[in-house]
């Protein structure tokens, strides 16, 4: 535990117990989670809060049987979590605090020279996916079916991002932003995650797309307790190509800078040029 002085979000227990939120923080019944609840109603592996950019906390349910409760509704998708929020997990009832918001955050004089320090450019993988027909699924699977579907599939492609050594960096409701440093990865490894996740859209639930590009981004520039906060025109570019691709009803694009990379490793085919809202021009894309 840390002191109160010093706690900026943290979990409340009924009991007045805190739990200091300092990151990313996995909930489950097995030891290797940070909050571990001894409850035969909670899984091994049950939710996690996930910590994104400054101010900004997500709940992730990964598909547990008994569901994981945002007042007192069961999570179906991320959702974002809001101070004096309820949750429930099993038998353990926890209530979200943090103090601060967006607008004010935690910044001091001191931290904001850190944080202008901590801006810096990198060439990254970049990898947005998002489910397709999510409106459609939710009209027509009942509540816990579409609640255990998308945990299970967010869960999925986590531990297949970070087999290949990749990260999780932005939940998006129905979707997910996830990102490589260039120079700490192989083209091979980031082709045979593609594959793998080409192999998943097989035969999985819910159907769902990615697209995959490369390019120079921003990194850092908030108070962000360990996790990177990624900006930039290219990250905004692999966006619009996913926006694309559900128009396209593409299952995988890559932009011509991923396909340059992977040019030999994994098979793909011109996919045509195409124009991307905000960008000038048109774009190759390429299918797999």
């Amino acid at each position: 535990m840390s002191s109160q002085e010093t706690m900026r979000v943290w979990l409340e227990t009924t009991d007045g117990e805190r739990l200091s939120i300092t990151g990313n923080l996995a909930v489950g019944r097995s030891a290797g989670n940070e909050l571990v609840l001894a409850d035969d109603r909670v899984s091994r592996r049950h939710a996690l809060v996930h910590a994104q950019g400054e101010n900004e906390f997500w709940l992730v349910d990964h598909g547990s049987r008994n569901g994981t409760y945002l007042n007192d509704r069961r999570v179906q998708q991320p959702v974002r979590l809001r101070d004096g929020d309820r949750l429930r997990v099993g038998g353990s009832v926890f209530t979200f605090r943090q103090l601060g918001s967006a607008a004010g955050g935690f910044t001091t004089a001191g931290s904001t020279e850190q944080t202008l320090a901590d801006v810096r450019s990198a060439e990254c993988w970049l990898l947005v996916a998002d489910v397709a027909g999510s409106t459609q699924l939710v009209r027509k699977a009942a509540p816990d079916e579409v609640a255990m579907l998308m945990g299970q599939w967010f869960l999925q492609c986590k531990q297949l991002i970070e087999a290949a050594g990749g990260t999780m960096n932005k939940y998006l409701g129905d979707g997910f932003l996830a990102f490589w440093h260039a120079d700490a990865v192989s083209a091979e490894t980031i082709a045979r995650c593609v594959e793998a996740l080409r192999k998943l859209q097989q035969v999985a639930e819910p159907p769902f797309r990615f697209v995959l590009h490369r390019g120079q981004v921003y990194l850092g520039g908030a108070v962000s307790l360990g996790e990177e906060s990624l900006s930039g025109p290219e990250v905004n570019f692999v966006f619009r190509m996913e926006k694309l691709a559900g128009t396209m009803g593409e299952g995988c694009l890559l932009s011509e800078a991923a396909a340059q990379r992977l040019n030999g490793i994994l098979a793909s085919h011109f996919g045509g040029e195409h124009a991307l809202a905000g960008f000038e021009g048109r774009f190759q894309l390429f299918t797999v």
